[in-house]
């Protein structure tokens, strides 16, 4: 098994974070952040997942975990990350092939991505036989990883944070796989990137600094050539059958963005399910209106 492979691995890192975070503590109030942030690893079945994690000192809430759309990486999360650590640890994985996570061989499905994410939990020390579950909140291709988390592993899974679900009825399924998942042409294209960057970076105005832009556009680069397995793995999703599946709380924060109306309907279909209206917030609040998401999002996550 690649757990028992790499045991001796995993002890040695895991000393390695709690001597860090140990040392965090034990610095002076004065030096010491109130929020300490740190990148670290997890195995999984395709080698490791990059997380990037951050906690207040001395937090008992359950801890929350962040996964991204595509193609981006956990750092999406940045400054939503750091409003929500202010009383949780809050951790932002990269899924496999994005970011700084190993990639798989061949292209994988949401369930592939939900077992490689339900690896790195275990090797984390979360579910059953560990310290239990933790919260989970995603957003378009991260929130079909959760859902199916949920069904599978729902000893790993409390309650659900799913804003922009990327659902739509399977006679419309195919239309967007056709749509969104296609082989970028980095290789055919030689004006492809530019022109990426100009709409993304730096013909964009929608409130983010050119820095932050930029920093996303970098994050967005690293999956590559097969960055768009993440979108073909979304529209091969039956969402129809999974989504009534999901008996965890979940809410939906609804924002002004494309998949606000599918997020409506996604939501029709859990049975534990309620939205929250942020219909006045463009998906660039995950950077430059955070608080606003968290205050919703907070209370959610403390209830019982």
């Amino acid at each position: 098994m690649f757990l028992d492979a790499r045991l001796n691995r995993r002890s040695v890192f895991i000393t390695g974070v709690a001597a860090t975070f140990a040392a965090t503590r034990a610095a002076t109030a004065q030096d010491r952040p109130a929020i300490a942030r740190w990148r670290h690893y997890a195995d999984c079945r395709y080698g490791q997942i990059h997380v990037v994690s951050a906690a207040p000192e001395g937090s008992e809430k359950i801890p929350l975990v962040c996964l991204h759309q595509s193609p981006a990486s956990g750092d999406y999360y940045r400054e939503f990350q750091m409003v929500m650590a202010a009383d949780r640890l809050v951790m932002c994985p990269d899924t496999p092939g994005y970011g700084g996570s190993d990639a798989p061989e061949k292209q994988p499905n949401v369930a592939d991505l939900a077992d490689a994410m339900a690896d790195a939990m275990d090797n984390l020390g979360y579910g059953t036989d560990g310290l239990g579950p933790v919260d989970w909140l995603g957003f378009h291709t991260g929130n079909y990883v959760i859902v199916e988390l949920a069904i599978r592993r729902p000893d790993l899974v409390r309650r659900l944070v799913m804003p922009g679900i990327p659902y739509y009825p399977a006679g419309e399924r195919e239309a967007k796989r056709k749509q969104f998942a296609q082989p970028r042409p980095y290789f055919t294209d030689a004006d492809y990137v530019g022109q990426l960057y100009k709409d993304t970076v730096f013909n964009r105005n929608d409130g983010e600094t050119k820095q932050r832009l930029f920093d996303l556009f970098v994050e967005r680069m690293r999956a590559g050539p097969n960055s768009w397995w993440g979108f073909d793995a979304v529209f091969r999703y039956d969402a129809d059958a999974a989504l009534p599946k999901v008996n965890q709380p979940v809410l939906c924060p609804i924002l002004n963005e494309t998949l606000a109306e599918p997020t409506r309907q996604a939501a029709k279909l859990m049975p534990n399910a309620g939205t929250a209206d942020l219909t006045d917030l463009t998906g660039a609040a995950w950077h430059n209106a955070p608080e606003r998401i968290a205050a919703v999002v907070r209370p959610f996550l403390d209830q019982g």
